[in-house]
C-alpha cells in the first residue's frame, strides 16, 4: 500500500495542547505507512517547523482567515486544493471555522473531511457567537467527526449527536515517561531558577491569551503569597497578553516572586521544580498541560464547569468555581499544599494517553478512512 499524506489544518504549529497532541502523533506513527503535511495561515516559521520537515512532512501556507475579510483565505485554500490534488484526507483542527476549509475540500472532491473539536466552549463576544453559527454547516461538509473527549465533541457536534453518530475520540496524547517524577531533575531546575527549598512553587503552563485567563491567576498567586510569603509563581508560555500580565505582577508589586520563563521545549523538566498546577481557564477543551502534570504526581486546580472532568484521571485534579473569586482559590491551594508526590504514570498510560500505543490507533484510523 502507497504511503497515504494526511493534511492537517491548523493556524499556527508553535507549542501548545493541540499542536503538542499533534506531534506527539506524527513522531510514533509509521511514517512510512502514513505521513503528516500542515496547512497554516502562520506566515512566521513555527517551532516545530524545523521537527516537521525532519520527519518528512510539509508545511503549506494560506493567508490568515480573518471574518471581516475571509476572501484572501477561501481563495488561497481553493488554489491549494487545485494545484495539490494528492491529498485525500484532509483533518482540520480549527473548531467551527473548520467549515471553511472542508467546504473547499468537499467542492475539490477530497473524500475523507475530519473536523475535529479540541474545545468545550466558545470564545466570548461576537467571536463566539460567530462560531457558535458555523457549527451547523460544518456537520454538513464534514465526512468524518472527531474530538479530544466527550464534551469536546458534545460542545461541537451538539448534546445529542454523538449519540446518533460516530464521532471517534482521540485523546490529546503525551510522551508520558518525559514527565515521570525525578528528584534529582527537580532539585536542578529549582537551582536553575533560584528557588530554594523552603518555597512553594505554583505553575502555570499555556498561552498567554485571554482563555487560559491568567490575569486571574496572578490574583490567585497574590492572595496565596499573602498567605504563605516568599511562594513563587512560575509562567511557562508566551503570547499577546505578555504586556498586559507584565504590568499586573509589577503594579501587584510580584516582580520578584513570578519567574516568566519563556517557551521551552522541555517543559516536562520546568515542571519538576513545581508544587502545585494551576489552569482557571475561561474555555477548554481537554488540555493536556493538566494530564501532563498528573503524570509527575503534581496537585492541578482548574475551572469547574469549564475545563472536563475526563482530565482527572488521578484523585490529584480539583475543580474550583471562577465566581468564588482569587481568595478562594488561594486558600483551597494552600490547604492542599503539604501532600505526598509520587510518579502516577501508569495510571495515565492505562486512561489512553500514551503517545505510543494511541498513535497505531490513529495510523490504522486513517488507513480505515482511506480503504
Amino acid at each position: 500500500m502507497a504511503q497515504i499524506r494526511v493534511l492537517h489544518i491548523l493556524h499556527t504549529m508553535n507549542r501548545g495542547g493541540t499542536e503538542n497532541a499533534i506531534m506527539n502523533y506524527y513522531r510514533h506513527i509509521d511514517r512510512e505507512r502514513i505521513q503528516f503535511d500542515f496547512l497554516l495561515t502562520d506566515p512566521n516559521k513555527c517551532a516545530f517547523e524545523d521537527e516537521i520537515i525532519s520527519l518528512g512532512g510539509i508545511v503549506h501556507r494560506v493567508p490568515r482567515l480573518t471574518m471581516s475579510n475571509p476572501i484572501p483565505y477561501l481563495k488561497g485554500v481553493d488554489h491549494f486544493f487545485k494545484i495539490h490534488p494528492e491529498y485525500r484526507i484532509v483533518h482540520s483542527h480549527t473548531s467551527s471555522k473548520s467549515v471553511f476549509p472542508l467546504y473547499i475540500a468537499k467542492r475539490h472532491n477530497i473524500p475523507v473531511r475530519i473536523c475535529h473539536s479540541h474545545n468545550t466552549q466558545s470564545e466570548y463576544g461576537l467571536k463566539g457567537v460567530i462560531r457558535d453559527f458555523l457549527k451547523v454547516p460544518l456537520k454538513k461538509v464534514a465526512t468524518h467527526y472527531f474530538a479530544c473527549g466527550v464534551k469536546a465533541a458534545e460542545w461541537l457536534y451538539g448534546q445529542n449527536f454523538p449519540t446518533k453518530h460516530i464521532v471517534t475520540i482521540m485523546r490529546n496524547v503525551i510522551e508520558g515517561d518525559k514527565f515521570s517524577f525525578n528528584p534529582h531533575i527537580r532539585q536542578v531546575f529549582r537551582n536553575k531558577l533560584a528557588i530554594d527549598d523552603q518555597s512553594i512553587v505554583i505553575g502555570v503552563a499555556a498561552r498567554f491569551n485571554i482563555q487560559k485567563n491568567h490575569l486571574f491567576a496572578i490574583d490567585i498567586f497574590n492572595e496565596f503569597n499573602q498567605l504563605l510569603p516568599h511562594s513563587k509563581l512560575l509562567l511557562i508560555g508566551d503570547g499577546e497578553l505578555r504586556e498586559q500580565i507584565t504590568e499586573k505582577v509589577n503594579s501587584l508589586g510580584l516582580t520578584n516572586d513570578v519567574i516568566f520563563a519563556g517557551v521551552v521545549p522541555n517543559v516536562y523538566e520546568y515542571e519538576q521544580a513545581i508544587d502545585i498546577f494551576m489552569l482557571p481557564s475561561l474555555y477548554e477543551g481537554l488540555p493536556l498541560s493538566i494530564i501532563e502534570a498528573q503524570i509527575s504526581g503534581l496537585k492541578c486546580f482548574t475551572t469547574d464547569g469549564t475545563v472536563s472532568k475526563e482530565c482527572s484521571v488521578t484523585d490529584l485534579v480539583t475543580y474550583l468555581p471562577l465566581e468564588r473569586g482569587a481568595k478562594y482559590w488561594a486558600e483551597e491551594i494552600y490547604k492542599a499544599k503539604d501532600y505526598n508526590r509520587y510518579d502516577r504514570l501508569d495510571e495515565i498510560k492505562k486512561a489512553g494517553y500514551d503517545a505510543r500505543t494511541s498513535a497505531v490507533d490513529l495510523q490504522n484510523k486513517y488507513i480505515e478512512l482511506y480503504k
